[in-house]
Formats: structure tokens, sequence, C-alpha cells
């Protein structure tokens, strides 16, 4: 079984005890965790969410109670009686707005068969033949025929003048008098006569105001306009546009009840005229006032609006909820709620009991919803949540929260309970906030526990990944270790043999010259010098492991100890081929080394060209100064060393395989030793080296001047 076999058998064994021993462990501890968390949490959270089911309709009861309370104080008859009264107009149509501090809304009031009494509006068909059919014929008609026929026919002003006149003289109903008023009006401004007009036309304005022509147009309307006419060609603008001013106030607060049409086209035209005028000297303040009126809503246009409302959607619903109930309780009111356009509009209705006797009517309440959505329901919300622990708010249907109250009072766990009696477009959301902060405390103690749970399962991962390290690193070390050892073993082998062989010889052969003497004993000596240096590499390796290792600093020039080191490695060098370039200053100052130390660095160094240089046998040796020290260098021809790897060279037992996957022997200290040794000389040392092409060490210490 090889090294890296045994390396993944003992990495499986190590994380299968992690998994079974403790990741397991941990991830049943951290569910278990978790699931009696959840469990509690779940319990306690139905236990609150029941008792917010009963706080909760209760709470409901008690605001739809306190609306129906409102809603039979609106729908009371008292309320309607006075939209009966006989008085017209402005004063009229001003009750049909209820208004107090806690709702409102616009009342409507319809008889039996579904004619809106109140709110009051013009009609929208013509009176001309109700008035043709009362009207008794007398000379009054005659004299009308002849003066229209002298006015539209005639053009005979004068004439149509004097007809009019005769008209008014006899006639007998208060129509026929203004209508011949008002052609006689007609008349003198075409005759140019505009101030015999001007008081025809007040006299119309300030006496028949409210009575209709056949058009259905108001008098106290067309008298106005005419009256603005002459007061602009008489040259009075300013009081014609005043006139006109006030005119337009009128209409829009509702003076006359005109239908919606006539509405519309009267306000056109007034309108018109004011954007149709340049600027007339002083009557900035009339048109501020104009443009102010813009801005504002119109109490007769609101009115004309809801009335139609009442006409094509209100009225058609409780028609059609009277046919299909033959028998009800009569008082019982009625809601439903509609859109108005995209606004929400809610009614309440019933039949009022007693209004006038034998007759039925409907007296109805259209809430104000945007009233209601402001003041009236965070009102009563409000005082409930001072009775009790809960908090309330709105949402419409669309889920969409209420803008007077805040959204992010609004919980995820909230109740939505939708009003019963009541068609609201909204719902009501109850709130406890002992259910908020139960699980905002949940969310809190599941964050704790996860986090408790992945920090242990860190920690397990963090030292696991350690004891991996620590075992890798042993693993490696002992793997070094006994390829170490086998080097070592091939590395002492080679110099004893070549002694033991030399010795032998020597020993043995009888007629041995003395030449032969002389090179057997050089060689002894020689391999026993390399045995020797071998030895002390491994002894400084264990001093230094130890801590032991000491160095004897003296002044000497590195020039000799090269040329001495050079010298005893001489025959090694010539006996593997090699041919050494020298390139030594011999100019250099002594510096203060151990000089023993220093030439075991030159050794390894060579003895490292040596080995992996097994083609080009050059070795260059240099030794020069720079700058502030001197630099020693050993640069071969060899197979060099991969850029990856030069960083990892100086580790212990660690040993390059060249690009022909050729293996040197050795034991792996050389280098390990080299750095060593010249840090403690306080130097450093330079690689540069490229496969293929030979490395170059460079030798750094500082320089030192006695």
């Amino acid at each position: 079984m090889t090294n890296n076999q045994k390396k993944g058998g003992s990495y499986r064994k190590i994380i299968l005890t992690f998994i079974i021993a403790i990741f397991i462990p941990s991830i049943v501890i951290g569910y278990f965790s978790f699931k009696v968390v959840s469990e509690r949490r779940q319990s306690v959270n139905r236990l609150l969410e029941s008792t917010l089911w009963i706080s909760g309709e209760n709470a409901l009861n008690k605001i739809e109670q306190i609306l129906l309370d409102y809603e039979t104080s609106v729908l009371k008859s008292d309320n309607y009686r006075i939209l009966t009264d006989d008085t017209k107009g402005v004063k009229y149509n001003s009750n049909w707005r209820f208004q107090s501090e806690k709702y409102r809304g616009r009342l409507f009031l319809i008889d039996k068969n579904f004619h809106i009494i109140s709110p009051q509006t013009g009609f929208e068909k013509s009176p001309v033949s109700s008035y043709s059919n009362m009207e008794p014929v007398n000379y009054n008609q005659g004299w009308m025929r002849n003066a229209e026929n002298s006015e539209f026919v005639e053009k005979d002003y004068t004439q149509a003048i004097d007809q009019y006149l005769k008209a008014q003289s006899v006639a007998v109903t208060q129509f026929q008098k203004v209508k011949a008023t008002g052609g006689l009006g007609r008349c003198l401004i075409a005759s140019k006569r505009f101030e015999e007009a001007r008081d025809v036309y007040q006299e119309l304005s300030n006496k028949f105001g409210n009575i209709n022509n056949e058009a259905g147009h108001p008098y106290g309307i067309i008298s106005e306009l005419q009256l603005y006419k002459l007061a602009t060609q008489e040259g009075y603008d300013k009081k014609g546009l005043n006139r006109l001013l006030d005119l337009y106030k009128e209409i829009r607060n509702g003076k006359w009840l005109l239908p919606s049409k006539s509405y519309i086209f009267f306000i056109a035209e007034i309108e018109s005229i004011f954007i149709g005028i340049g600027d007339i000297e002083g009557s900035e303040d009339v048109l501020d006032s104009y443009n102010y009126l813009q801005t504002q809503s119109s109490v007769y246009k609101s009115i004309l609006e809801f009335t139609e409302l009442l006409e094509y959607v209100i009225i058609p619903r409780i028609t059609d909820k009277t046919d299909r109930h033959t028998f009800r309780a009569e008082t019982v009111p009625e809601r439903y709620h509609i859109l108005s356009g995209e606004t929400p509009v809610l009614i309440s209705y019933t039949i009022l009991p007693d209004f006038i006797k034998g007759q039925t009517y409907y007296g109805g309440f259209c809430w104000d919803l945007d009233f209601m959505r402001q003041v009236t329901i965070p009102h009563i919300l409000d005082s409930l949540m001072l009775e009790s622990d809960l908090v309330f708010n709105n949402i419409n249907n669309f889920e969409l929260p209420l803008d007077y109250n805040n959204e992010e009072s609004i919980s995820k766990g909230s109740l939505a309970i939708a009003y019963r009696q009541f068609p609201f477009p909204w719902k009501l959301i109850i709130t406890h906030p002992e259910i908020a902060d139960f699980k905002k405390g949940a969310i809190w103690e599941n964050f704790y526990y996860g986090a408790l749970i992945a920090l242990l399962v860190s920690i397990m991962i963090f030292g696991a990944v350690l004891i991996f390290r620590d075992i890798s690193r042993e693993s490696e070390t002992m793997r070094m270790r006994t390829e170490f050892v086998h080097n070592i073993s091939h590395e002492l082998k080679t110099p004893l043999t070549l002694i033991r062989l030399f010795s032998e010889t020597l020993q043995r052969k009888k007629d041995i010259s003395k030449e032969e003497i002389r090179d057997s004993s050089t060689i002894i000596t020689k391999e026993s010098e390399r045995l020797s240096h071998l030895i002390d590499n491994v002894l400084d390796f264990s001093r230094i492991e130890m801590g032991k290792k000491e160095f004897n600093f003296t002044e000497v020039s590195l020039s000799k100890v090269v040329e001495n080191t050079l010298e005893s490695y001489r025959y090694h060098l010539k006996k593997k081929g090699f041919t050494v370039q020298k390139e030594i200053a011999t100019d250099l100052p002594a510096i203060p080394v151990d000089a023993e130390a220093l030439a075991s660095v030159l050794i390894n160094l060579l003895s490292n060209a040596l080995k992996f240089s097994p083609d080009r046998k050059e070795v260059i040796i240099r030794l020069f100064r720079k700058n502030e020290s001197i630099v020693l260098q050993v640069a071969d021809k060899g197979v060099g060393i991969p850029k990856a790897e030069i960083a990892r060279i100086f580790q212990r037992f660690y040993r390059v395989k060249n690009n022909q996957d050729l293996v040197s022997k050795g034991s792996g200290l050389g280098l390990a030793l080299v750095k060593y040794i010249i840090e403690a000389h306080s130097g450093w040392i330079q690689v540069e080296s490229e496969p293929g092409e030979g490395s170059v060490f460079s030798i750094h210490l500082p320089l030192k001047e006695p």
C-alpha cells in the first residue's frame, strides 16, 4: 500500500469520525431545539388568536351598535319634515346636508311614486305645455302674437314695443305679464333705448326672477345677463363685471333650481365671457374673485350630481328591493354600498312612519365615507382601544391601509373581520400587542438558537480543519522523514563504499606503487570529508531543531573561505566532469562570519549543482561587492526549478522533481540549512531559475566596515 493510499484512508476515518461523533449529534440537537420552540410558539399563538377572535367579535358588535345609533338619529321623521317646507331656493336646499361632530352625509326624501322631493332641482322637461293648458284665451294672447310678429318677422321694434305694452296691460296671469315684459325689454334694446330697457330688466329680476320662460330658464338669470350687456354698452365695464360675478355665484350656490343642462349652459356662458374679456382698468379684484371661485366646489352642482345618482342608481335599487319584499317591517333600515364613478357610496334608507298621514315616504341618508374614514371610525376605535388592550385599524377590501392610520401598526398576525350590518368597503383589523411581541420574541429566540448551533458547527468544522491540517502536516513530515532516512542512508553508503574499496585495495594489493598509494589515500581522505559533511548537516539540523545551534563569528576574508572550500571540493567536481568558472574579487574587506558555516553553505549549493546538472556540467562561482553587502553567487546550467516550487525549496525534507521526472538522491536538508545559516548572519538569499536553463543562488551578507 502506497503512502497516498494510507493518507486517503486516514482522511476518510477522520471525516467519518467527525460526521458520526460531532456533526450528526449537532444537527439532531438543533432540529429538536427548533421543534420545541416552534411548537411552544404555535401553542401560545393559538391561545392568543382564540382570545383575539372573541375580543374582535365583541369590539365589532360595539362599533356597529354605535353606528346603528348614529343611523337611527339620522333617519328620524323630524329631520325630513323640514325638507317639505314651502320655502324654496337656497334655504330649501340648505337642509339636504346633515352634519354633526360625529357623522356627516346627505339626506334625501322620496315619495311613494319614487319622485325626488329633496334635494330639489329644476325639471329637465319644458313647462310650456302646462302653462298653455292653464292659460285662458283672452286679449293678451292676441296682442302677444302681433307683438312677436312685429319683432321677429317685420323687425318693426317700435310697433312691437307698443304691442308688448298693450299685452302687458291686458295680461290675466303672472306668466303672461312676465312674457310680455321680456319681449318689451328685447325690443327696447333693439331700438337702442338702453335706459328704458335697463328699467324693464331690473323689474324682471327683482319681481319675477324665479319664473321660468318656455325654455325653462329663470327670468332672473336672463335679466341679469341682459343688464350685464347693457352695462358694457353704456361703458360701465367694472359695474357689469360685478353683476356678472354675482350672477355666477348665485347660480353655483343654487339660487335658481336649474335642471342640469341649463346649469351647464349658463355656467359655460358666463365663463366664456370672463375668458374672453381683456384687461379692464380696475377689474383686477373682480378677476381674482372669479379665479378663486374656479378653485372652489359648486354647491348646486353637487346637488345636481347627487340627484342624478338618486335618479339613476339609488331609486332603481330601492324600487327593486321594494318589489322583491311583499312583506317586511317598514321601519327597518336598508343599507347597501355602490360606486359613484370610482368613489364608494354607502346608502341607508327606510320608510318614514307617520311622516304624512296616509302617504308613504322614503327617507334616506348618504354617508360621507371620507368623514367616516378620517373622523368617525378613528374616534370609535380610539375609545375602544382605551377600554381594552387591543389595537384596531381598518383596511379596504383591496388590503390597502386607510390613510388616517399608520401602515406600520398593521401586523401580519392581525385578525381581519368584515362588518356585518354595514356594507363598508373596508374591514376591521384587530391586533393583540402580545401576539406581535410574542412573535418577535419567537423570531429572536429562533435566531439565537440558530446562531448558537451555527457557531457550534462552525467551531467544530474549524477544529476539524485544524486537525486535518495537523494530520496532513504530520503525515507529510513522516513521509519526508522516511524519505530522508532512505536518502541519507544512500548518501552515507556511497562514501563508505569508496573508503572501504580503496582501504581493501591498500590492504590486499602487494605490489602497489607509491602513486596508487597516494591516489587511494587522497580518495579516502576526500570521501571521509564528504562523509563528515553529510554527518555535520544532520547534526546541524538536529541542533537547529532543538534550538542548540551556535555560531563562531570571527573577522575573516570571504575570498579565502570560498577558495579553500572550492579546493576541498575540487576532487568531486573533477570526478563528476564539471568545469568551474571562478569570478572572485580579492579586495573585499574581512567581515565577522562563521567560516565553517559559510563553507557548509557553499558545499551544499555546489552539491545541488552537481546533482541537478546531468547534461551541461558547468558551475560559476562569483564573489563581489554590491552596495553595502557582499554577494556570493552559485550558478549552474542544470534542469532549473519551476517557479511554483521556488518558495518551497527551503523547507526541510522538501525535494524538487525535474521535468524529466528525474529524482536525484539527497537528504532534503541542504537548502533548509543554507537559509538558516544565512539568516543567522543577518543576510538573505535570492533564487533565479528557469526550467531547462539552470539556477542562480545569490547570498547577500551585510558588509560591516572595520
